[in-house]
């Protein structure tokens, strides 16, 4: 088991503030810190950086091929990026201002969660929008 855990500890940081949170006895503020990597490094950062500045992935809000706006979020969110931080905050920031829904025209926070349904991205979203203060509400 340890060589798996050591296996997994070498990976991406998404991966491992993961592993180190479930798998080791490491001190949470050691979490909280690989974790804050995801923004930074690996897959999270890749991810991050292919967002288009008009705040879409893939040139679509949503699509079947899961390279859409609303997959790369919910990607995000699982890699465990933090909802908090300056990139995650910018990333919304973007889509917020630029996404438009089909159909919908670009969402209020209300239309924007009424439209995503109870999925993890919708609770993902509740938070950063209820982090970013009132404005849209």
């Amino acid at each position: 088991m340890a060589d798996t855990i050591d296996w997994l500890l070498d990976g991406d940081p998404s991966v491992r503030w993961q592993v180190m949170r479930a798998l080791t006895d490491a001190p949470a503020g050691e979490v909280a810190a690989e974790r804050a990597r995801v923004a930074t490094e690996g897959a999270g950062a890749r991810l991050l950086a292919l967002q288009a500045t008009d705040g879409r992935w893939g040139g679509a809000a949503w699509n079947h091929g899961w390279d859409s706006t609303m997959h790369v979020l919910m990607l995000l969110r699982d890699l465990g990026l933090d909802p908090a931080s300056d990139q995650a905050r910018r990333a919304v920031g973007l889509v917020r201002e630029g996404v438009t829904w089909k159909g919908c025209g670009r969402p209020s926070v209300r239309k924007a969660i009424a439209l995503v349904g109870r999925s993890a991205l919708r609770r993902w979203l509740v938070v950063l929008l209820a982090e970013s203060g009132p404005q849209g509400l």
